[in-house]
């Protein structure tokens, strides 16, 4: 059944977290001090151009960031440096950022770096102190209501097709035996319908709605309609869970509300902001040129109803960030 109903608790306490922290975690072990790359601090110097310590600690901190644990020697994030410093300056050589493709790529490059680095400044420097972590948590999650259900249902394709269900229950079938035989739900038919122990906000609200009116042993007496069926449902059980600690969410509230922070911020600066949007100029029409006496008559266009092409129904892909490129092992 949760392969069927199961949805995502977005403001549950147990999925507070739901945001990117883009604080510091990118920058650990990148602590030195930037400084002007020069041939006696370089760890490299390609064609004259010297390559800073501090450009190999931070690619190292990127690349275990992104895999956990890189595993990856200074060595090879040193050798990575060279190749990506002599490609660089074979483009610069060969004049490829007058190609106005690469140059909008390079633009587009630039714009995201400097938009991660002023984000990450801003979290860096808007403190969220304990105070406000506490004062978070008992709004969002200290007083929430952590009672969760046991229950069975049967999932069946139409409301008849319940309400025969339900005549057979009130006869005496067992429900278990009657979910294995009807019941369309491939993850919980095998075992009887049983959905286990859950949060009503683990489910959708029609059925959430459902489990929560019934009393403990009671059955529904009237089918419940979601978008994955009908169901008859059985609630078994019910038990108080207490909400989790405030320690234990504490990290997950800091990403939160620096994320919720960041958001602002962004909404003050386009507040301010003078922005002015363009639509996409239309293409000119194109005109045919002039039938010659004898010419091949045209051939008929295809019927309205035709199915468009797939590109033209998907439609190009979206524009995308270069990502970094990791060093090759």
């Amino acid at each position: 059944m949760k392969n069927y109903i199961l949805v995502a608790a977005i403001a549950s306490a147990l999925a507070i977290a739901g945001c990117n922290n883009v604080g510091t975690e990118g920058q650990k072990g990148a602590t030195s001090t930037a400084t002007v790359p020069t041939a006696e601090n370089a760890v490299a110097v390609v064609n004259g151009r010297p390559i800073s310590r501090t450009a190999v600690e931070i690619l190292s901190a990127e690349v275990a960031q992104r895999r956990g644990d890189s595993g990856i020697s200074d060595e090879q994030i040193v050798e990575e440096l060279i190749k990506r410093e002599l490609l660089s300056q074979e483009a610069e050589a060969q004049q490829l950022t007058k190609d106005p493709k690469y140059a909008a790529r390079l633009e587009n490059a630039n714009r995201m770096m400097l938009s991660q680095i002023a984000a990450e400044h801003f979290i860096n420097t808007a403190a969220i102190s304990d105070e406000d972590l506490k004062k978070e948590y008992d709004q969002r999650v200290g007083s929430l209501k952590m009672t969760e259900y046991k229950a069975r249902h049967i999932l069946v394709d139409s409301e008849q097709a319940a309400k025969d269900v339900i005549k057979k229950l009130q006869k005496g079938e067992k429900f278990a035996d009657l979910a294995k035989k009807v019941s369309k739900d491939p993850g919980s038919k095998g075992s009887g319908g049983d959905l286990g122990w859950f949060n009503p906000q683990q489910m959708v609200p029609p059925f959430a709605n459902a489990v929560v009116s019934l009393k403990n042993g009671e059955l529904t007496q009237t089918p419940v309609q979601t978008q994955f069926g009908w169901h008859v449902i059985l609630r078994e059980d019910s038990r108080e869970q207490p909400p989790p600690a405030f320690d234990a969410v504490k990290d997950q509230l800091r990403s939160m509300m620096q994320t919720q922070r960041l958001q602002q911020h962004i909404g003050e600066l386009k507040a301010k902001a003078k922005i002015e949007q363009f639509e996409k100029p239309a293409e000119s029409p194109k005109t045919d040129s002039p039938k010659q006496p004898g010419a091949e008559p045209e051939k008929p266009s295809e019927s309205p109803a035709a199915k468009p092409s797939d590109q033209e129904q998907e439609g190009g892909p979206a524009d995308q960030a270069p990502e970094s490129q990791e060093p090759v092992e």
